[in-house]
């Protein structure tokens, strides 16, 4: 930028708009770069939890189910019915992880869109709710 206040007052308006450009551009890169990076983290932490949960959940079915008869043995059933579970929950875990990607996507979707909307656009006042001026939402 310039040095001194008569620096930038005898300085070409359109070396200052152009460096305005640059610095808005620049911070736009930086948080978007900083909403993927914790929207990465979060959706690997709510599924790494929902991973957690689906196996407590089957060795908790798998114990009860070797406790429920008294001689402690399965019957063949038993067996059946456990590999039914075992795969219903298996699809119930691929379609709760497909859809953590696709929301992960649409995020990212959103962002690439922001950051590449024009420099008069603040990421700041979008994130506040404020219309900025000339877009109608």
């Amino acid at each position: 930028m310039f040095a001194t206040l008569r620096d930038s007052s005898t300085a070409d308006l359109s070396q200052v708009l152009a460096d305005v450009k640059k610095y808005a551009s620049e911070v736009v890169e930086a948080e978007s770069r900083e909403l993927r990076s914790s929207l990465k983290q979060s959706s690997e932490a709510a599924e790494h939890q929902l991973n957690e949960r689906f196996r407590s959940f089957s060795d908790r079915l798998l114990e009860e189910s070797g406790t429920s008869h008294p001689e402690g043995g399965r019957k063949v059933g038993d067996t059946q019915l456990l590999r039914k579970m075992t795969n219903r929950m298996t699809d119930f875990e691929a379609q709760v992880s497909s859809q953590l990607q696709a929301l992960a996507q649409d995020v990212e979707k959103k962002i690439s869109f922001m950051g590449s909307q024009p420099l008069g656009v603040s990421v700041h006042a979008l994130r506040e709710g404020e219309q900025p001026l000339g877009i109608d939402w």
